[in-house]
């Protein structure tokens, strides 16, 4: 027993007492978290930094706001305050262990952050023992004037605002590389395909200037639905009811999150209730990334398809040998690159459709499953960010065509009688073409100087 004592302190909630590590910085309800969904290799919460700290900051503003409107001691609220800032300088990892998805609409997630606040502010500023939540409480004093859900739902928000910086900066560096590889390969001219068929010629500033159109309108849009982000529900508390929270606080708090972030483009939500029971502006950024990785998806294909030879494929184009393609095979080299971004996109495309799956099962005034949308959004945004900048630096950057091959591919057959047609017309062509039994020599005699 004196063992026990040594190792776990004792702490008490609604459903009775729990053993928490003593050194601990969180509490009971984060210990029943932990012991009610296992990770089993899943991530925790402190593996989404982007999240915590958009947790943090809430709590953050909402002590402040409690300051500022004569609603926490001016003690509690500082000490609140000072510890919330020395986690968002460290945010240690052990501090933070609860499933990054559970249920209860992620209840879990906000209590663990409101334990550790609240415990840190004990320990440092009135040098109370761990577990003690004297003078500050997690639920009276961290969770006052916000809920789980617009808690949560706003730090979701965050996040993710935070997290397509990333990936919007990766997705113009790739635009930009497909911009120079093209100016610098403007000259060569190579065949175009349509089902899989010889078509007529291009170049390759027209093939790579198609995909950055593609990439950039789909940046554009992106850009659209973050933005839309920035309306928040913070003091919409549990449903979006009026008077969950306090009318001077509800007043308070867009300005002063507009003021900690810099940013001066947050607003409240247009309904409150409506923010409650849909996250459809995060599924509609879920959608936005889904389509994305699927044109990244479609335009890595195409790479490895082009790529495919050295002797007996299309051979188009040199992509740098990054590493051997066989344990076997002596001399093979694959296109690993684009396979890796390929992959990163399938996983991508996966997390989104879990995102718009939540959709469909938030019934009546409350729809639980940000955790689950908050998990797989920021998921699928490192995903391709990774895949975008392997695929930018180690394949499109060093991507050289096959001159030669390219050059014999153009005057084939399909695009020579292309110019045919363009001098003399389509009957005209195609009745050489029946005539000559598709002789490309035979062709080429009816071609004007």
């Amino acid at each position: 027993m004196a063992t026990t004592q040594r190792q776990y302190r004792i702490e008490e909630d609604l459903i009775g007492e729990l053993e928490v590590p003593a050194q601990a910085l969180f509490g009971v309800q984060t210990q029943r978290a932990i012991d009610l969904y296992p990770l089993n290799g899943e991530k925790p919460l402190s593996a989404y930094p982007e999240l915590l700290r958009g947790l943090l900051l809430v709590k953050k503003l909402a002590a402040q706001t409690n300051l500022n409107t004569g609603e926490l001691e001016p003690e509690v609220g500082q000490a609140i305050v000072s510890a919330v800032d020395l986690l968002l300088a460290e945010m240690p990892a052990d501090a933070f262990p609860v499933h990054a998805f559970h249920g209860g609409g992620g209840i879990s997630s906000n209590m663990n952050v409101n334990e550790v606040v609240a415990n840190l502010a004990n320990h440092h500023a009135f040098e109370r023992p761990l577990g003690s939540y004297q003078p500050v409480h997690p639920n009276d004093h961290v969770n006052l004037n916000n809920s789980t859900s617009d808690a949560l739902n706003t730090a979701c928000h965050l996040a993710v605002i935070d997290k397509m910086k990333q990936l919007d900066g990766e997705l113009a560096a790739l635009l930009g590389t497909f911009d120079e590889q093209g100016q610098r390969w403007r000259h060569v001219l190579k065949i175009s395909r349509t089902c899989l068929q010889d078509a007529v010629e291009i170049s390759f500033a027209d093939l790579f200037g198609g995909y950055a159109s593609q990439l950039e309108r789909h940046r554009e849009r992106l850009e659209r639905d973050t933005d839309e982000l920035y309306r928040v529900n913070l003091g919409g508390n549990i449903i979006g009811r009026k008077g969950d929270c306090s009318e001077a606080f509800f007043n308070q708090v867009i300005d002063g999150l507009n003021q900690m972030t810099g940013e001066k483009r947050f607003a409240h939500s247009d309904n409150l209730f409506d923010a409650s029971q849909s996250h459809d502006d995060l599924a509609r950024v879920a959608a936005g990334l889904d389509q994305l990785a699927r044109a990244l998806l479609r335009i890595a294909k195409d790479f490895r398809l082009m790529a495919s030879g050295p002797e007996t494929g299309l051979g188009e184009i040199r992509l740098p040998a990054v590493q051997p393609g066989s344990s076997a095979m002596p001399g093979k080299v694959n296109p690993t690159i684009p396979e890796y971004l390929i992959q990163c996109c399938m996983q991508a495309c996966g997390r989104c459709y879990s995102v718009q799956m939540t959709q469909d099962h938030g019934e009546l005034d409350y729809t639980p499953w940000q955790s689950v949308v908050i998990s797989n959004l920021l998921d699928a945004i490192s995903v391709l960010t990774s895949g975008m900048e392997a695929f930018r630096q180690h394949c499109l950057a060093g991507m050289e065509p096959d001159l030669a091959r390219n050059a014999h591919n153009v005057n084939t057959l399909i695009p020579t009688l292309i110019r045919l047609k363009q001098q003399r017309g389509y009957s005209f062509a195609a009745r050489v073409y029946k005539e000559s039994g598709g002789d490309l020599e035979q062709i080429r005699r009816y071609l004007k100087e």
